[in-house]
């Protein structure tokens, strides 16, 4: 027997057709709500970028990219982050070691405790040399910044030593054609620093800013779309890739950059200067490694690598440097374990010397 509409439930007048639409799109949106209040309050221990006012303003970031981990940052307005913490209570009067780097330096991966700096604070002051470290990092920066930051740095820091971290994309064509800090090198391998385009704050940015630190959801997804977008910069800004898209000119220009970044960083940070080379877990002495020693023994500056106690550690103890349980075996970041032998490596560097008598 054929079922009539009406028994199948289908309205039959126009009114009730909209109101069923009503109903259908009020559940829509509440589910929608109901989502998003879930991910904001489920975010919330994994996600947020705030600011506390404790004996002095301290800035908290929560990332879960890499990792599950809590940064701590003193917005002392040096640097794109301020200073990271290093878990430690600062000695007074004890001299200050800086760590100048790009987003290893940063380490949002890590603990405050982890971190390189704080290795290096702790192993100096149980050998009785007590130092305070400060650490300052820019995520995706390069030589160019480093340079950029040097008067403000030392002037505001007077440090008795200054370790730059140095990498292969530091010191390659991504220091001519950075968002930050890009340099040009002349042929007499002089530069001339320019303002990154990125830098150039403007209303709209600083209103979305402030919203998205206000909410862990929207602080998640502006994070998510910044780390695509940094995949895909870095996946077209390879060095290869950059080349091939210009003449030769930006190649001959490249090849400049590590003599170039070597002599501006020896007149920018003086005796102070240690250039530390921290390469990829797992590779032999690369090319630029072996063109930064010979550059910093020609200049006479202090030069320090950490490819072979990386490598060491690996081979010695099977297990990485690089990379967390939510990423990649050995792809990423330095771990607490990177960070535990960079700071060991440094600390095993400077030991020997005479902190105190280096210049403030």
């Amino acid at each position: 027997m054929a079922v009539s509409p009406i028994s199948r439930g289908a309205p039959r007048t126009g009114p009730a057709r909209r109101a069923l639409r009503k109903k259908r799109r009020f559940r829509c949106v509440i589910g929608v709500v109901s989502a998003g209040l879930l991910f904001e309050l489920g975010l919330r221990p994994f996600v947020t970028d705030a600011y506390h006012p404790r004996p002095f303003p301290v800035r908290t970031v929560r990332n879960y990219y890499e990792g599950l981990a809590v940064a701590h940052f003193e917005p002392d307005g040096l640097g794109q982050l301020g200073d990271r913490l290093t878990g430690n209570q600062a000695l007074r009067g004890a001299p200050e070691g800086l760590i100048v780097g790009d987003s290893h330096v940063v380490a949002y991966s890590v603990r405050d405790q982890d971190t390189m700096g704080a290795v290096v604070e702790r192993l100096s002051r149980a050998s009785g040399q007590p130092l305070n470290i400060r650490q300052y990092g820019w995520p995706g920066a390069n030589a160019g910044t480093f340079l950029a930051a040097a008067d403000a740095l030392l002037q505001a820091r007077k440090p008795a030593w200054v370790a730059v971290v140095l990498n292969s994309y530091n010191i390659g064509v991504n220091a001519l054609t950075s968002h930050d800090w890009r340099m040009e090198v002349a042929s007499d391998y002089s530069i001339r620093l320019i303002h990154g385009k990125y830098l150039r704050q403007t209303a709209f940015r600083d209103r979305l800013v402030q919203w998205t630190g206000r909410s862990a959801l929207a602080l998640a997804l502006w994070r998510r779309v910044g780390v695509i977008w940094s995949r895909r910069t870095l996946e077209s800004g390879s060095a290869a890739t950059i080349l091939e898209q210009h003449d030769s000119r930006l190649a001959e220009e490249a090849a400049r950059v590590p003599r170039a970044t070597v002599l501006a960083l020896k007149k920018s940070y003086g005796v102070r200067l240690v250039i530390i080379y921290a390469p990829p877990v797992g590779v032999d002495v690369e090319p630029v490694e072996a063109e930064l020693r010979s550059l910093c023994a020609e200049e006479g500056v202090a030069f320090l690598s950490v490819q072979e106690a990386l490598a060491r550690d690996r081979n010695e103890h099977s297990r990485l440097s690089r990379g967390f349980h939510n990423t990649a075996p050995g792809v990423g970041h330095f771990n607490a374990i990177g960070h535990q032998i960079i700071g060991e490596e440094i600390w095993r560097y400077l030991r020997g010397r005479s902190l105190t008598s280096m210049p403030r």
